[in-house]
């Protein structure tokens, strides 16, 4: 009656005497409870026999009248210096967990290392294993740095953490909530407000700045120029100088075309500047398009039209998309060894056409001095240098 919100009964195992007291009383007071597989019998030694008492526990209390919703489920951790298999029957039973009876989990992490040096290392990598298999809610020491490195690293692993975000800004040196905090705060001019956001790459709410720039009287122009195109140019120069990574150079693309998407539906198509058109394709025999998506993406947020003919694309393919398109550059990326020289046949065959245009090329096995050696006009080393060479490359 006294406790300050549900409370969690730690904990209720399959002994006779615990589930004839413990049961009732979380019905009663509405508590949820930890069910711990032990029995009469003594340690389960296998993730079957777990399984076993804890669904023996919770067939018992649903007779009481709980549901589903009224169960956490612990694992059972006993250290590898005394068990070998102590680890893998631990991991075991989360799986049989998730697969059967599908309540969350939990464990007191640190019992898998007791009696071994170094536990730290043992804790950590232990974690990461059993994050794998689905634990929900570990009991762990939350100033344990190799802890917390573990649970960043595997939320970004497992998609809990998309594209490894909330990761970057941890490992950046920079701090989600006072990121997130000033983000928030409006400076009250619209001009800067949307080039925080397309910094900080809050793709939800641009839209609706954009549009209220556009109801003040701020031209299509003067919000691209001033507001999207000066914030990836900060975004640039923080990519290149490593204060941020990939993911928030991608957040800034995804909340850039939400700009671009909301000023083309207030302005007429003809109006739209265009700063010229690029075909765009990783070549032959290659099928990464992580990075050449990217370079679209920006070059198009940037005023380009561009012509993105995807991953594994033949020579022939690219130079007609060129010529049909009447393309102002053509850009090439390769990822491999073995497919870089796809770059030369490329230039190869532009240049046995009677169509000239330039070429931009980048990906991981590309470098400038191969660049000059093809024949290239230009080697972009990442997304925001290739807009600048863009740029510089087709004047329009």
């Amino acid at each position: 009656k006294a406790y300050p919100g549900r409370a969690l009964i730690n904990s209720v195992s399959a002994e006779p005497d615990r589930l004839k007291y413990f049961i009732p009383l979380a019905k009663r007071y509405g508590a949820a409870i930890l069910c711990l597989p032990l029995s009469d019998e003594g340690i389960p030694k296998t993730a079957k026999e777990r399984l076993a008492i804890a669904q023996k526990i919770i067939a018992e209390a649903k007779a009481h009248g709980l549901k589903d919703n009224d169960f956490l489920l612990d694992a059972l951790v006993m250290t590898i210096a005394a068990d070998k298999n102590a680890c893998n029957e631990v991991l075991n039973t989360l799986k049989l967990y998730r697969e059967h009876i599908g309540a969350p989990s939990t464990m007191g992490l640190s019992n898998i290392s007791f009696g071994l040096p170094n536990r730290p290392l043992i804790n950590s990598t232990f974690f990461t294993m059993c994050l794998a298999m689905g634990l929900d809610a570990p009991i762990m020491n939350p100033y344990d740095d190799s802890m917390q490195n573990a649970l960043s690293a595997s939320n970004a692993l497992l998609a809990k953490d998309p594209n490894g975000r909330d990761y970057s800004l941890n490992h950046s040196g920079q701090n989600i909530s006072v990121a997130k905090a000033k983000n928030a705060v409006s400076s009250g001019d619209i001009i800067e407000d949307i080039k925080s956001a397309i910094i900080s790459g809050e793709k939800e709410s641009i839209a609706q700045m954009v549009e209220q720039a556009l109801n003040e009287g701020h031209k299509p122009n003067e919000i691209t120029d001033k507001a999207l195109s000066a914030a990836m140019n900060v975004v640039g120069k923080d990519f290149g100088a490593k204060k941020i990574f990939l993911p928030q150079v991608m957040l800034s693309a995804e909340a850039m075309r939400e700009a671009f998407i909301k000023i083309k539906e207030r302005i007429p198509a003809d109006s739209v500047s265009n700063k010229g058109t690029i075909v765009i394709a990783t070549v032959k025999g290659d099928i990464h398009d992580l990075g050449k998506n990217i370079v679209s993406a920006l070059l198009e947020n940037n005023g380009f039209k561009v012509i993105d003919l995807g991953k594994d694309i033949d020579k022939e393919e690219i130079i007609k998309a060129a010529i049909d398109n009447k393309a102002d550059m053509i850009g090439l990326c390769s990822l491999m060894t073995t497919t870089i020289t796809q770059i030369d046949e490329v230039i190869a065959e532009l240049n046995k056409s009677d169509y000239s245009t330039k070429v931009m090329i980048g990906g991981a096995v590309v470098t400038q001095e191969y660049a000059d050696n093809v024949g290239a006009d230009a080697y972009a080393s990442d997304g925001v240098e290739a807009v600048e060479l863009a740029k510089k490359l087709i004047n329009k």
